[in-house]
């Protein structure tokens, strides 16, 4: 397993999805809320602390400016540093974070990103 996000990362990729697609900068955010998903998502396989991650951002609501945006992205960012690429259409991604926003299940998200998920070329 490679470095972990960091709150300082999480709250890097926020500032990112704030301005991209929130269209200003970033709102307040919640580090109790960063520091539960951080500690939530330290056990497992890559795809299901990548799924845990983003699941308690989201349900703890640890952002408030581009929250689904954010957590898409953390999903991609973890998965990297991890070795792998995901390969879905971004609608059906966003679906599913939408459902984990929704007291959705990060269990069948990660198994969703084991399907769909591919190892990074190293080069």
């Amino acid at each position: 397993m490679s470095a972990p996000l960091q709150a300082a990362d999480l709250r890097f990729i926020n500032s990112v999805a704030a301005r991209r697609f929130g269209g200003g900068e970033p709102g307040s955010v919640d580090p109790g809320a960063l520091d539960a998903a951080l500690s939530a998502a330290a056990e497992g396989t890559a795809f299901v602390r990548a799924a845990t991650l983003a699941a308690v951002l989201v349900q703890r609501q640890a952002f408030a400016s581009a929250p689904l945006q954010t957590a898409l992205l953390v999903l991609h960012c973890a998965l990297s540093l991890e070795g792998f690429s995901l390969i879905a259409p971004q609608g059906v991604l966003a679906g599913m974070i939408d459902a984990l926003a929704k007291d959705g299940d990060a269990g069948v998200v990660a198994r969703w990103l084991e399907d769909r998920a591919v190892p990074t070329a190293s080069g």
